[in-house]
């Protein structure tokens, strides 16, 4: 039996709100021609840019994250439930670019992860609060394989 974190309607709401006006903040220095955001049961972010290529984001939020990355923390995880995305992607447009970005809970700072990392990383167990005893299944990315972006 899958064990993953209950869905949380309001919380989900506040972070996929907050979690995408960052990133337009950001992505507004690009050149992108369009951005759309619309809610549906796929990627949060999709744009196109000059060169006709689409880029898709999955954004979230990591509340437990605060002030700067700490150093015992050498790996970021991703919920293994998002392996759908990864399917979609690599099925239906893989020569589209596809990142992962995690946010600081303020939003300032995110991690910012190719989706072809999670084609190879581990998935494993981990417990967390949501969950009890037993662990939900997460991607463990190594920092290493991350970049940390300034989202201001």
């Amino acid at each position: 039996m899958t064990v993953r974190k209950r869905f949380d309607p309001v919380l989900y709401q506040v972070a996929d709100r907050d979690a995408k006006a960052a990133t337009l903040g950001w992505l507004k220095a690009l050149k992108f021609i369009t951005v759309d955001t619309t809610e549906r049961k796929d990627f949060d972010i999709i744009c196109k840019s000059v060169e006709e290529k689409r880029h898709l984001y999955e954004v979230e939020i990591k509340y437990s994250w605060k002030g700067e990355w700490p150093d015992h923390w050498e790996e970021i995880r991703i919920p293994h439930r998002k392996q759908r995305l990864i399917n979609k992607w690599t099925k239906e447009c893989p020569e589209d670019t596809f990142t992962f970005i995690i946010f600081r809970n303020d939003c300032q700072k995110a991690w910012h992860i190719n989706a072809k990392t999670l084609l190879t990383c581990d998935v494993k167990e981990a417990k967390n609060r949501y969950t009890g005893n037993k662990g939900e299944k997460f991607f463990h990315i190594p920092v290493k394989e991350a970049s940390l972006v300034d989202m201001l």
